[in-house]
């Protein structure tokens, strides 16, 4: 019998169909995964290492959708805000698959080469080496929180049970995807800002405390 023209089966195959499972509200698991593309459990084991290798398949569909690569920025601050865009809007898109690749470690080519590109452009930004991960994970920590945060219900705060400026506030705020875009600009651009003024602090050394012009003299004034 002739062999068929295509793969009944393949990583990309199992990652897509295990992010339509996750995505549609359902707990991944190989059985119900298996019964989905049609196939044995045993036959997922020829191409995923089990569960955790199910996952790692889901995030190598995603990178190479989201993550391409581009062309280089030019400056630190573009790259950065690029790399970041791209990461959040595939996490934003599948918060729940997010929560599954945050539960394996990381080794696919196009998710280290969003790190690698991040690691450069913090070098080039003039950032310390011994602050450059630590700042990488801030930023890993504030893409995934920004990319849950479109699980939140439309309405966060009740203003009916809230006070003072908080109520005053609550009622122009933006609802929704709006409220998530928002939220996503603000923090990367509070990061960003934070990224500069470590790098003047690391390059200029830290202020000295000014002097009150009234108290110089000591304490005899």
């Amino acid at each position: 019998m002739a062999r068929p023209r295509t793969a009944l089966l393949s990583r990309d195959i199992i990652g897509r169909a295990a992010i339509e499972l996750v995505e549609s509200g359902h707990e991944l698991q190989l059985v119900p995964l298996a019964k989905r593309l049609g196939v044995s459990v045993s036959s997922l084991y020829h191409h995923v290492d089990g569960r955790d290798g199910v996952i790692h398949a889901m995030r190598e569909v995603l990178v190479v959708e989201y993550v391409t690569p581009v062309p280089a920025a030019d400056g630190w601050e573009d790259a950065i805000r690029r790399e970041v865009e791209l990461m959040w809007r595939m996490y934003a898109d599948h918060p729940r698959v997010l929560q599954l690749m945050l539960t394996v470690v990381i080794d696919e080519p196009g998710a280290l080469r969003f790190y690698s590109t991040l690691t450069d452009a913090l070098d080039r930004a003039g950032l310390p080496d011994d602050e450059i991960l630590s700042t990488i994970e801030v930023i890993d920590a504030f893409s995934f929180g920004a990319a849950l945060d479109a699980l939140s219900p439309d309405t966060i705060l009740q203003s009916e049970r809230t006070s003072g400026k908080l109520a005053s506030l609550l009622p122009r705020r933006a609802t929704g995807a709006v409220r998530n875009r928002e939220v996503f600009d603000r923090g990367l651009d509070l990061i960003i800002a934070g990224i500069s003024a470590r790098v003047r602090e690391a390059r200029d050394g830290p202020k000295s405390p000014s002097r009150d012009p009234g108290r110089q003299g000591g304490l005899r004034g």
